[in-house]
């Protein structure tokens, strides 16, 4: 939930202001606690102390109030409602020379999935994830926070004109994978074809990174993604059902094609 007058944005749940207590401290602004929680967060208490911010202990329904939600496990922390860093030529290139992996989500509207997402990507080492500021497109949130489980202080966000550009901007520099139920090459053949690609230069491999591109949940990559991909990818099931969520999906892709993969 953001706080427009300050502009501010809740992250809630346990895991979630952990990770931000550990890697971030200095980015909460305001810290609100329920008694059950106030030993383990006495570190960032002490911080904020430090810093003159504000902290309290409140109840389970202010709590709820100030997030949005009443799954905030007896924590939210309030932080600056900051836009994603943004994405250029130089940052790809420096993708490229690294080996990088990166996930990009075309058009990928619901937050949680985001969040989902961001758990499988740090999960599986992957370097970054991609937004587009096309119309629709999930945004970090209190809820893609709270479902990240903390996933999103391990994995940094960037945000592209759209996500057609960023597929631009890789060509030349990352391999281009789209996930499609329809694509021509099952992720296993995927995986034999990309064994080089994302390994360090200096290191007697390719330099070239990765990127995977997941689109959204309901119509899937758009037309200008899918036609700039390097190849579009399927995940063979039973048959059954069509297809995954995006958010399934991407943890197939994601473990796969990762540093453990590929």
């Amino acid at each position: 939930m953001k706080n427009t007058q300050r502009q501010e944005l809740a992250v809630c749940g346990l895991e979630s202001v952990r990770a931000l207590a550990a890697v971030r401290p200095d980015a909460v602004k305001r810290f609100f606690y329920t008694e059950e929680r106030a030993r383990e967060f006495g570190g960032l208490c002490k911080r904020l102390a430090s810093l003159r911010r504000p902290y309290r202990l409140v109840g389970p329904d202010e709590l709820a109030k100030l997030s949005g939600t009443a799954h905030h496990q007896g924590v939210v922390a309030m932080v600056d409602d900051a836009p994603p860093r943004p994405v250029d030529d130089a940052l790809v290139a420096s993708w490229a020379a690294s080996g990088a992996r990166i996930a990009a989500l075309d058009r990928v509207g619901d937050d949680h999935n985001l969040g989902s997402i961001a758990r499988s990507a740090a999960f599986f080492g992957w370097t970054a994830i991609v937004l587009g500021r096309d119309d629709g497109a999930a945004r970090l949130s209190t809820s893609a926070y709270r479902v990240a489980r903390g996933a999103l202080e391990r994995i940094p966000v960037y945000l592209d004109e759209s996500i057609a550009r960023f597929v631009s901007r890789c060509r030349g520099s990352l391999a281009v994978v789209g996930a499609d139920h329809r694509g021509t090459i099952g992720v296993r053949e995927a995986r034999a074809a990309l064994v080089g690609v994302g390994t360090p230069a200096g290191s007697g491999g390719s330099a070239r990174g990765l990127a995977v591109v997941l689109g959204n949940e309901e119509t899937g990559l758009s037309a200008p993604v899918r036609a700039a991909c390097s190849s579009l990818v399927r995940i063979d099931g039973s048959g059954a059902v069509e297809s995954l969520n995006v958010s399934q999906a991407a943890a197939v892709l994601l473990y796969e094609l990762g540093p453990g993969g590929a």
